[in-house]
Order: structure tokens, then sequence, then C-alpha cells
């Protein structure tokens, strides 16, 4: 009989708007209980309005201290469970990583090495990260790519010859995320002329900080639009997204890891314009699933779109490729039963 598993992350709630860390491990957890791992899920995802969660994690911790853990939680969140795992001198312990700031923090000595160097195994979402932590001495890392269930894939439809190039931005709408340098690019593309050659359609929350400053840009661009919410747990909105041409991501945001919308956008036949940041050149094949483009230029980025408008056989081309690959994203192709095996949690 498989050994009880005790699950610590945010998971919210299916339907919700949820952040990136919630919904990978809602698929997370989904996927172990379906290859019969057994899990015990302690929800942190409302810590703060409910402070006694936080002593019910560490009461199971140390009550359950000789059971097995998969801590899947913020940095910062995750780092405090492991160090006090650490003092408990618990061993059979998984730490798997969501978002990208842990290699960072570790590596401008922001946190302590030893609670990571003490659990059995970490689990990071590109090669990059792996690298930055083997150079901290860590030698318990492995690498494993962001995930979702992939069960529907849209049809694309070729863009007519007269109609303006569609692109989309998909995720948290702030300066940090490259929203700011999306908009510099489309004065400058406006600037040459091609105001009627394309659109921009934003999806997402606003941040706070930001929502002034990006009503007035996108108030003074005539071709650019922001739409709401595009809740892609509703299958039949990956055909909304199937309607554009290619994704816009010139993040510099500092937690960038795996972003699950470079999956969205696969499935979609959507080839991305990112920047060169964390893991997006490991997802993004430049020239063949999407361009790279040099992080925080607006020139660069304005450049690699009007490519595309020019081109739009090339997006079309870069699509096809994008839907062939994107199921090794896949859940079932990237959690196995034989790497769970491998990780002791079958």
């Amino acid at each position: 009989m498989n050994q009880q598993v005790y699950f610590i992350g945010p998971l919210g709630k299916v339907g919700e708007m949820t952040s990136g860390d919630s919904l990978k491990n809602l698929h997370l957890t989904k996927q172990l209980e379906k290859l019969s791992v057994k899990l015990n899920i302690i929800d942190t995802n409302y810590y703060r309005q409910s402070p006694w969660l936080a002593a019910k994690a560490v009461w199971s911790i140390i009550k359950h201290r000789k059971g097995k853990f998969i801590v899947s939680a913020s940095t910062m969140g995750a780092y405090k469970m492991l160090s006090l795992m650490n003092v408990l001198r618990i061993k059979d312990v998984i730490y798997w990583v969501v978002g990208g700031d842990f290699p960072n923090l570790l590596h401008c000595n922001l946190v302590n090495v030893k609670p990571y160097a003490n659990v059995r195994k970490i689990i990071v979402e590109g090669k990059r990260m792996e690298e930055t932590l083997r150079i901290a001495g860590l030698n318990n890392v492995t690498t494993l790519p962001n995930f979702k269930p992939i069960d529907f894939i849209p049809a694309k439809q070729p863009k007519k010859p007269d109609a303006p190039m569609r692109f989309v931005f998909l995720s948290r709408i702030d300066e940090d995320k490259g929203c700011g340098y999306i908009n510099r690019a489309a004065e400058l593309l406006n600037e040459k002329g091609l105001a009627g050659k394309y659109v921009i359609d934003y999806y997402g929350a606003v941040a706070d900080r930001y929502k002034e400053k990006f009503t007035d840009e996108t108030n003074r661009l005539p071709n650019v639009e922001y739409k709401g919410f595009l809740n892609l747990l509703d299958k039949s909105n990956y055909e909304v997204l199937a309607g554009y041409g290619a994704m816009l991501f010139p993040t510099f945001f500092y937690g960038e890891g795996f972003a699950g919308i470079f999956i969205d956008a696969f499935i979609a036949g959507l080839p991305v314009i990112a920047t060169d940041w964390s893991l997006n050149s490991e997802i993004v094949r430049d020239g063949e699933t999407g361009i790279i483009v040099q992080n925080r230029s607006a020139e660069k980025l304005a450049e690699a779109m009007e490519h595309l408008i020019r081109h739009p056989e090339k997006a079309e081309e870069m699509g096809r490729k994008c839907q062939e690959q994107c199921k090794r994203f896949d859940t079932d192709h990237v959690v196995t039963t034989q790497f769970l095996k491998e990780l002791g949690l079958l």
C-alpha cells in the first residue's frame, strides 16, 4: 500500500480566477491522485485571510514528520517550510518549485542553501534553473517542464489577406510583464503608418499600481484594446485564442519561470514574441515557434511584430509547429508513473 503523501501549497478552487502557481498545483494534485498517489492536501492559498492555516500546516509537519512531503509553494513560503523540516530532520521531502525566483535568491545569498540541500529532490522547470542550483552546490535537482492537461486543440483558420494581424497578451497586466514596452512598440508601428495593419488585445487582471498609466497608454492607441478576462478553463475560449496570429510576452518579471501561457499559446497555434528572460528561450525556439527579442527594447519588439505583420505566412507556419509540439507539455506526458516511481511516490 502506498504511504500517504502530504502536499503543501496553494490550490484555490477549480473554476475561479487563480494564480499560475495555484493552477499548476491544481493540475499536479489531480494528476498525482489519478496515478494513485495518496494525498493529504494542505492548501496554503488563503493563508493571509486565515492565519490559522499556517498553524495547521506547521502542526501537520510536526505530527507527520516521519511521512512523505511535497512542498509546492511560493519561494519564501517554501523556504520557511523547508527550514522547519530541516530543523525537524525530515528527509523525505520533494520541493516542487513554482516560479523562477528561487535560483536567483539562492545565487544572491538571500536564502540559505542548507534547507534545500537536505531535501530528497528539487524539481525545477528548466535547465537554466537547474544549472544555477548546481553551481550553488545542490546535486539533488532535476528538471521537469510546466504542464497542463491537453485534450483539445482548436482548428486554426488562415488569415484573410485584407485582415489585420491580431496580437494578444494574456497574463497579469503590469509594467514588469512588459506591457509598457508593448504599448511603446505600438506607438512606433503606428508612426510608421501600420496602424490599420494590426491590433493588440489585452486579457488579464490589471495591477492596481499600473491601472491609470495603462489606461492612459492604451487610450492613445486606436488599435489597442483591453478585453477583460479569457478563462481557459472553458475550453471554448481556446477557439477565441486561436483566432489571434501571435502572442506577445516581453516579460522581465523577476519571478518568471515557465509561464503557463506558453502552453496555452502552443495549444492555440500562436507563435510567441518573447524576451530573452528566464526560461523563455528554452521554451520558445527562435524562428520556429516564436521570436526571441532583446529585453526591455520597444524597438526590437516592434521590429519582430512588423516582421509578422508583413509576413503573416511566417506566423502561420510557426503556429503549426506550436500545435505539433504542444503535446510535450501535456500532463500525462510530463508527470508519468515512471517519474513518480523514481521519486518514491509510488
